[in-house]
């Protein structure tokens, strides 16, 4: 069985992917075990399954793929536990402030959109000690804050502003922003514009 997976996806150098691509699944406990019985399955049970799903399991045999030549490329000291790729993180930073207004934008569309794993992404956060959701809400929180002290947004309500930003929820909304300001946004916006 052969695997193609997209070059962008699979976080190794060169030399090192070189040299673990053209060797068997071990036959052993681990993350190839699960990637090899996986993918039996999947071959197994291929004209069964419905047509919805077949997108989401291509991004599972690219997550388990990417989890078993990492592990396999550590177990013979290719490469750092841990690779980053600074200019990406950048890159992605980019795409996430852009897309602020997509109410479902997720680590899945994130990480599709930049041809890498769900995992990848998790990691190259991991390394600016942050999630993904975490630097995601944090952006929109800044931007409604933003829009909120702003005389040109005045005729727009605290909802219509919250969804401009990809929040779908008052209550969510409101949690949120009162656990990062210490107070709620209607009372923040109120207080802003009553000050000398």
């Amino acid at each position: 069985m052969v695997v193609n997976l997209p070059r962008g996806a699979v976080p190794i150098p060169d030399h090192a992917l070189r040299s673990l691509t053209t060797q068997p699944v071990p036959p052993r406990p681990g993350p190839g075990m699960i990637l090899a019985r996986f993918l039996e399955g999947l071959a197994d049970h291929w004209e069964s399954l419905e047509s919805t799903p077949i997108e989401r399991l291509g991004s599972a045999v690219v997550d388990l793929s990417v989890a078993f030549l990492m592990s396999l490329a550590e177990a013979h000291g290719l490469l750092s536990p841990h690779p980053r790729r600074p200019e990406l993180l950048q890159e992605i930073k980019a795409f996430i402030t852009q897309n602020l207004g997509e109410p479902h934008l997720s680590p899945q569309q994130i990480a599709a959109e930049h041809h890498i794993s769900v995992r990848y992404l998790h990691l190259l956060f991991h390394h600016d000690k942050r999630t993904v959701r975490g630097f995601l809400q944090e952006q929109r929180l800044e931007h409604c804050r933003a829009d909120l002290t702003d005389p040109f947004h005045l005729g727009r309500t605290v909802g219509v502003i919250r969804a401009r930003w990809g929040f779908r929820d008052d209550a969510v909304f409101g949690r949120a922003f009162k656990k990062a300001y210490g107070i709620s946004p209607g009372e923040f916006r109120k207080r802003h514009f009553q000050a000398p």
